[in-house]
């Protein structure tokens, strides 16, 4: 039985995908084509922030938005604005998980993607990535198919 994602214009199959060296061997037993990728972190994705300390008790703060600001009395930043790769990831490669039972030309719904795409893009200059899109089997690879006008949101605050 194929296992669907509700709520997408059709009902598609999900692609899911394995991080650890035991989860892509588990899958393989279990009939499934690991179709392995390394992890790279993509340069466009991106958060910030700034820490400040309390200079009594020593807490800290950590801000996000710009518009955070002086958190107050007796309080220092310790760290200006820092952009950094918010996600961390098991192992620098991963699979997505291949149905034995796939067509070649099926569109499916990767749950998971390895691949850096940007998802939300926010006018403070942050890059979230997006989690899951559509693909295509070609009978050898999954062709994710992410368009930029379609897959990403601009936030603005």
């Amino acid at each position: 039985m194929k296992n669907k994602q509700p709520g997408l214009k059709k009902d598609l199959r999900v692609i899911k995908t394995a991080r650890t060296e035991r989860a892509i061997n588990k899958a393989a037993k279990a009939g499934f084509r690991p179709l392995v990728r390394p992890v790279k972190p993509g340069k466009k994705i991106r958060s910030k922030l700034s820490v400040w300390q309390n200079t009594l008790t020593g807490e800290i703060e950590v801000i996000h938005d710009f518009r955070g600001g002086f958190p107050g009395e007796h309080w220092k930043e310790v760290m200006d604005w820092t952009y950094y790769y918010p996600h961390r990831f098991p192992e620098p490669f991963a699979a997505y998980l291949i149905p034995p039972d796939i067509e070649e030309g099926e569109r499916v719904f990767v749950k998971d993607l390895i691949e850096d795409f940007i998802g939300m893009s926010w006018n403070q200059g942050d890059n979230y990535r997006l989690e899951s899109c559509e693909a295509v089997w070609d009978g050898r690879d999954l062709k994710i198919q992410y368009k930029r006008a379609r897959d990403m949101m601009m936030a603005v605050g």
